[in-house]
């Protein structure tokens, strides 16, 4: 049955040497002599197409000029020309085959998604056109008809029916009719084509205009394929500005006088400046560029591509990169970052397919360079690799950066961390990460010890409760002495977004101790940071012991009595414990110093002139009467605070000064862009700024 079948349509007439199989029609959107059937290539099982045309039904006119188009598809040789592979004619037909393609006009051939003009699509079509005219043929039947695309997006010339040196223009007019593509309510060539002061190309330059309106116009409606009817009265005004007097020279062209209408608007500051055009034309011919003319373009290559359409990147883009990495030489390093900007935009699939694998192996490049470009690339694209590929190929190469003699190297490697954390095995995290980033607080450049305790801070959610909290103390207890001043602020910060990673002894009796310190600190914005991270540790810890005591229930109730009865009532209404604390030392220094305050004394003068601690005063002077009461603290804002001279003030804040501004929640001390790896300062810029 199946043979019957394929004899009806002539297939069984294929000789078994022909070395391609014909499969499934594609159905065409307009009337034709010719089908289009899928095809694959017998050797390797590649993609083909196969145009068929049946002799049964055709007169001989229109046999002839399918003959002719397989001649011409056979004998011309170009990058935008059809690339025929085989052919053959056989009694009832002739067959075909190119490398695969669908019309222009199909629906398949454009992405539906893609709302921009194909300029580079045009450009490619109007050089196949200037190619025939250059050595001596008239196409005949030029248009959005004659126009074929690959699957990466190419335009192909094709549909040589007419194509022919020599050729009359009212030979073509009359011809196009009987041996065209028929499109039902499309515009046809005008009569005045064939008067005498046109020239025989004129048929194609009215049908490159009819290209370029179909493009644009198309792209502006959101609409192609045949549906799309070109109004060639009003198309003007969809086209470009720049483009609109050469449109109107093709579509009424005069004589040509030697000139090559096509050749120059080739050459037209339309294309020249176009990205898609410029990125094109310069990777098709990369082979041939000079090294400095590579590092120039490459340089503003990923810029460029953020002009160029969405499937303009992803299907011709992509692949001309793949290949310049290849070349022997600096292109992989170049060419990477415009690899991995258009290798984000894929498909999951996609990207595992064609990029993935190069990724994995150039971490194993010697070139830092490149590595560097991956390193500070991997936040957009970790989530594109798997995790297999990440555990036992990318970050095995990745160890090594901790290690490298390059700066810069070191540092993006403790940076990806962030990234590679959260898909590392377990096991790997407790036993290589953790002593690899303790390691890193010893590296001499005070920018990468800074992002180490920043970077261990944000990868502490994924650790264990008790690494996390291991490798933390000792990251801060080194961050805290650090000399560079940002560390230390790194360490404040970074303290106060994990401290519930520590249990409230913990804060109390190891972490404030080195926040105090800070206190005091040289550098301005450090004593600042750490003067709000007190505050809000302060409030932390206070909440779990709050929670802790109503935990305890009637036992720390009962307790309470006692505890009241011990201290004697002697805190007043203000209570508690850090009342208590507060009159003790109220007792040891008041006569010192808050003894010693006049009514009309400023605070800052009751500081300056005091006497030093263990000094007496001098001999003849009069004892100090009693220390007056000091106030309890409010819990609105009392405790110590910095006035406008730099002071310390007990209490609450002295007439003229203004209150400390609330230190920020434990929940939300990253802020609200989290930590910036950039605030570290420059590399060796240590000096000025230690402690």
């Amino acid at each position: 049955m199946f043979k019957s079948i394929l004899s009806k349509v002539g297939f069984g007439e294929l000789p078994s040497s022909f070395g391609f199989t014909v499969g499934d029609k594609v159905d065409l959107p307009f009337s034709w002599h010719w089908d289009l059937h899928k095809g694959q290539k017998k050797s390797d099982g590649s993609a083909v197409s196969v145009f068929v045309c049946g002799k049964k039904d055709l007169d001989m006119q229109q046999v002839a000029a399918a003959k002719n188009a397989v001649q011409m598809a056979k004998s011309l040789r170009h990058t935008r020309i059809v690339r025929a592979l085989d052919s053959i004619e056989v009694e009832s037909g002739f067959y075909l085959v190119t490398e695969q393609v669908v019309p222009l006009l199909s629906e398949s051939a454009t992405d539906p998604d893609d709302r921009d003009a194909a300029v580079w699509g045009l450009y490619e079509a109007l050089e196949g056109l200037s190619f025939l005219h250059q050595s001596g043929f008239t196409h005949g039947l030029f248009g959005p008809a004659a126009i074929l695309v690959t699957p990466r997006g190419d335009y192909r010339l094709g549909v040589f029916d007419l194509c022919r040196k020599d050729a009359d223009a009212s030979a073509l007019l009359a011809q196009r009719r009987r041996c065209g593509i028929n499109l039902m309510g499309w515009s046809e060539p005008p009569a005045y084509l064939q008067d005498s002061g046109s020239p025989t190309i004129g048929v194609d330059l009215w049908g490159a205009a009819l290209l370029a309106a179909y493009i644009f116009g198309s792209a502006k409606a959101a609409r192609r394929g045949v549906d799309f009817r070109v109004d060639m009265q009003r198309a003007a005004q969809d086209l470009p500005t720049e483009l609109r007097k050469p449109f109107a020279e093709f579509v009424k062209p005069g004589p040509l006088r030697g000139r090559s209408p096509v050749a120059e608007i080739l050459q037209h500051p339309y294309f020249e400046q176009n990205a898609s055009v410029r990125i094109m034309s310069f990777l098709g011919n990369l082979h041939i560029k000079s090294q400095d003319e590579k590092d120039s373009f490459f340089e503003t290559l990923p810029r460029l591509i953020d002009t160029a359409p969405q499937s303009l990147q992803t299907k011709q883009v992509l692949p001309e990169l793949l290949e310049a990495q290849k070349f022997p030489g600096q292109e992989a390093a170049q060419v990477l970052p415009a690899i991995l900007k258009i290798g984000i935009r894929l498909k999951d699939d996609e990207f595992k397919a064609s990029v993935a694998p190069l990724v994995a192996q150039l971490f194993a490049s010697a070139d830092r360079a490149i590595r560097f470009r991956l390193l500070t690339s991997l936040g957009e694209m970790i989530d594109l690799l798997d995790d297999g590929m990440i555990n036992d190929k990318i970050f095995p190469e990745c160890v090594n950066g901790f290690t490298d003699s390059s700066g810069p190297i070191r540092e993006a490697t403790v940076k990806s961390l962030i990234f590679f954390v959260p898909r590392l095995k377990p096991k790997t995290v407790e036993s290589r990460v953790v002593k690899l980033l303790v390691k890193v607080m010893s590296d001499a450049e005070a920018s990468i010890r800074t992002n180490a305790v920043i970077c261990c801070g944000r990868i502490s959610s994924h650790l264990p409760t008790g690494v996390a909290n291991q490798t933390l103390a000792t990251m801060l207890a080194a961050g805290f002495k650090d000399p560079f001043a940002p560390c230390r602020n790194a360490s404040l910060q970074t303290l106060l977004a994990t401290c519930s990673v520590f249990s409230v002894d913990e804060l109390a009796t190891k972490m404030l101790p080195f926040v105090c310190v800070r206190l005091v600190d040289p550098d301005v914005g450090v004593c600042d940071s750490a003067f709000q991270v007190l505050s809000a540790l302060q409030e932390h810890i206070k909440q779990q012991v709050d929670e802790r005591r109503a935990q305890m229930g009637h036992e720390g109730e009962a307790g309470k009595p006692a505890a009241d009865a011990a201290v004697g009532g002697q805190a007043g209404g203000a209570g508690g414990w850090g009342s208590w604390a507060l009159s003790t030392v109220g007792s040891v220094v008041g006569n010192k110093i808050i003894g010693s305050m006049g009514p009309a004394k400023s605070s800052s003068d009751t500081l300056a002139n005091s006497p030093p601690d263990g000094a007496t005063p001098a001999s003849g002077s009069p004892s100090p009467p009693p220390p007056p009461a000091i106030p309890a603290v409010q819990a609105n804002g009392g405790g110590a605070g910095r006035g406008s001279g730099g002071a310390m003030k007990l209490g609450g804040s002295s007439a003229g000064s203004a209150p400390l501004a609330p230190a920020a929640a434990p929940n939300n001390a990253w802020g609200d862009d989290d930590l910036d790896f950039g605030d570290a300062g420059g590399w060796g810029d240590d000096g000025g700024e230690q402690a």
